[in-house]
């Protein structure tokens, strides 16, 4: 297999996020909240009472606070994200916790703490994997309802390759496998790289649900809604469901459908988030009224 090589982080000023300075995690957890303390499962009571955000020092980035303390990721790494809308955002979401705290009905956060927490190269590998098995290349000739929703959800994603980035994306019809052109895999490959962190985070997530690297690709390029990403993702469950009924209740369809949904949207909404520059709307925090100074907490990251 192929090994890309790294890109040249002063190639281009304008990728500033894609290349973050080297950190460390902090040394201590004393004045931090660590999420990784927090069960998956949504049964870790909530212990906080309210959720603020603040712009770390010196900086154009933003973190979050719970009752003042700042936030460290799993791996300890501080939760500082690009700007003050992404952290009004996850901000909400903290807010928004009931008597217990549910992780999996915090997308944004998910979002956010994977781009600081993954292995970047791990990731990308990954991604690169399923060229071969994607989704979007795998077709019906039957039923028909089902061949149509496929040309009509499908064959858009295709064509944005093909037209705008002259690739050739090879299909084919039931579960015979097919290779993609090696410049093809070349070219998919160097979108990947030109990713930021950000981007990258959404690119996993949309990937894992649609099963596909060629949708999240367009997702992460700006050329997808929500609805348009959504219906390519599911299209062989949409029919089922159009042809034989939505089954309600806990064996029913509500995850199947509802869980996709949310990280499709929650990417894309990261995304447009990313490419803001709105003010605030979350609680903006102010040192002077708490016990601690939050100069410490939100000093910036030492190499």
């Amino acid at each position: 297999q192929r090994k890309f090589p790294d890109p040249d982080p002063t190639a281009c000023a304008a990728h500033r996020w894609r290349f973050a300075k080297k950190i460390k995690p902090v040394p201590s957890l004393k004045g931090y909240i660590n999420v990784g303390g927090i069960k998956p499962n949504g049964q870790t009571p909530k212990f906080y009472k309210e959720a603020q955000i603040a712009r770390v020092e010196d900086s154009d980035e933003w973190t979050i606070l719970l009752d003042g303390r700042p936030i460290v990721t799993e791996d300890r790494y501080r939760l500082h994200v690009p700007n003050a809308t992404i952290a009004s955002a996850i901000a909400m979401e903290w807010d928004m916790q009931g008597e217990y705290v549910k992780p999996f009905v915090m997308p944004m956060m998910s979002l956010a703490a994977t781009a600081i927490d993954v292995d970047r190269q791990k990731i990308i590998a990954k991604l690169l994997s399923y060229m071969d098995t994607d989704s979007i290349c795998y077709r019906v000739k039957s039923p028909l309802g089902l061949a149509r929703m496929q040309k009509k959800f499908l064959d858009p994603i295709i064509k944005y390759f093909r037209e705008e980035h002259g690739l050739e994306i090879y299909t084919t019809e039931g579960i015979n496998p097919i290779t993609q052109p090696a410049e093809t895999k070349l070219k998919l490959a160097q979108f990947i790289e030109d990713t930021n962190k950000w981007e990258l985070a959404v690119l996993k997530s949309v990937a894992e649900v649609g099963y596909s690297t060629l949708l999240a690709i367009a997702v992460v390029h700006r050329k997808m809604t929500i609805k348009t990403a959504y219906n390519a993702a599911m299209a062989e469950r949409l029919y089922q469901v159009r042809k034989w009924g939505e089954v309600k209740g806990p064996y029913g369809h509500g995850i199947e459908l509802e869980y996709p949904r949310l990280h499709i949207a929650s990417g894309i909404t990261f995304l447009d988030m990313l490419d803001s520059d709105y003010a605030p709307f979350g609680k903006v925090h102010d040192p002077s009224k708490g016990k601690d100074s939050a100069k410490n907490k939100l000093s910036k990251n030492k190499k």
